[in-house]
């Protein structure tokens, strides 16, 4: 059975740069991969925030390598979510994860896979399938 997964930023971060349980979603053949045009941005500022101390290379290395990683993902453009702000204002407090809700709110995937606690409250549960990258690889085994 195939699967629309959307990946919060952690697990993109995570599959990309090291090896567990997020990089082998990220290999996973048989799933359908999105994420936000928000969390790529997310994930752009982190690994640039990360690597700024390091030599340029090293930065242009880690960016094509998360090209390269994204190349398999689909990434949903903010204009197709905007009008999801709204409600996920009301779900969520923490307001830098706001974009993020409205984007899986959108794309209603299967399973959200996120790291963040600030996601798994009863209300985001009750309309999204929301767990940790852990818990979906037991969930389709």
């Amino acid at each position: 059975m195939r699967y629309r997964v959307f990946l919060d930023t952690n697990v993109l971060l995570s599959g990309i740069f090291f090896e567990g349980n997020e990089s082998r979603i990220l290999d996973l053949v048989e799933l359908d991969l999105a994420t936000s045009e928000d969390a790529v941005n997310e994930l752009r500022r982190v690994i640039e925030k990360k690597l700024k101390y390091l030599k340029e290379r090293t930065l242009e290395i880690a960016l094509s390598e998360t090209e390269k990683a994204l190349s398999d993902v689909v990434i949903i453009p903010r204009a197709k979510y905007s009008h999801k702000i709204k409600e996920a204002q009301t779900l969520i407090k923490h307001k830098k994860d706001v974009p993020i809700l409205a984007a899986v709110l959108y794309t209603k995937p299967d399973y959200f896979l996120t790291g963040d606690s600030h996601f798994f409250t009863g209300k985001i549960k009750s309309i999204l399938n929301v767990v940790t990258t852990k818990d979906f690889l037991a969930k389709i085994k």
